[in-house]
Order: structure tokens, then sequence, then C-alpha cells
């Protein structure tokens, strides 16, 4: 399963990395805790390669993590390693990319990659019933990086 999203955020390109590469401020506008039900917890600084967003069940229970892989001023790598179906660990990558628009504005590519490990009967449906409710959410995510970043006073 393969996508990419986009969205044009009124900020300096700097200014939306900064707002991504950072858990600590990803967690303040990313649209999945609520989904999910998960609570979320920062296991390292939130800001160093290596760092990961550690998300729990209800229960205390560990159901997956986020780590940040890397991040350059127009790219910045999550790969993560969570439950998938049938208690199955699905390895999805989301990709941030950057692009100036303007002094001003930044677009933001947000692209998802995963392999469903699944057998190929029940892989396509999986794909289907996932990739609706995952695209809904990394479109809500952009949504919500937008309002925040832009929400924030301009850099100066």
């Amino acid at each position: 399963m393969r996508w990419t999203e986009s969205i044009v955020v009124d900020r300096p390109i700097g200014q939306v990395a900064a707002c991504i590469a950072d858990e600590n401020e990803l967690m303040q506008w990313s649209a999945w805790p609520q989904a999910t039900g998960y609570t979320c917890s920062i296991d390292g600084d939130g800001t160093s390669v290596g760092s990961c967003i550690v998300f729990r069940d209800n229960k205390g229970v560990e159901q997956g993590r986020q780590r940040l892989a890397s991040a350059t001023a127009d790219r910045i790598e999550y790969r993560l390693s969570n439950r998938g179906p049938g208690g199955r660990t699905m390895t999805p990558e989301v990709d941030f990319r950057l692009e100036a628009v303007s002094a001003v504005s930044t677009k933001v590519f947000l692209d998802f990659h995963v392999d469903v490990p699944l057998p190929p009967v029940l892989h396509q449906v999986a794909e289907a019933v996932i990739g609706r409710r995952v695209r809904a959410l990394h479109v809500k995510d952009l949504q919500q990086l937008k309002h925040h970043v832009e929400g924030a006073p301009a850099a100066t």
C-alpha cells in the first residue's frame, strides 16, 4: 500500500519542519492519539534520530512505536512498528517531504508505504479497509499540521 497526500502551509519551511521533526510538537497536532484512543509518550528527547513515540492501549500495553529515522531541512522520515491485522507486526514508513513554495509558504508531502503481512486472499481486503481509514487520518494529520503551524507566531 502506497500513497502521497499534500497540503500547503503558510509558514516558512524551517518552521514547518520543526513542527514535524520534534515529536513533542507532532503530538500536539497529530490525529492519531484521538483516533486510536491510545496514550502516547516519548522515548528519548523527541528531536534526536532514534527517539520514539510509544503508543499504549487503555491497559498500558504497548501497541506500537514511531521512530524518528532521519531529519533534514526538507525531509523527515518516521519508521513505525505496530500491531496490525491478526496481531501481526506491521512496519509502515511515513515520510514528510517539504518544498518551499515561497519564502513564507511550504508544500508538505506525506508519503506513506506499508506491506500488509497477510496471505494474498486477505491482503486485498485488508488493504481496502486499512487504506481508507489510514489515508483519511493522513489527510486529517496534514490539515491539523497546517492549523497548528499557522496558529503559531510567524518565524522572524
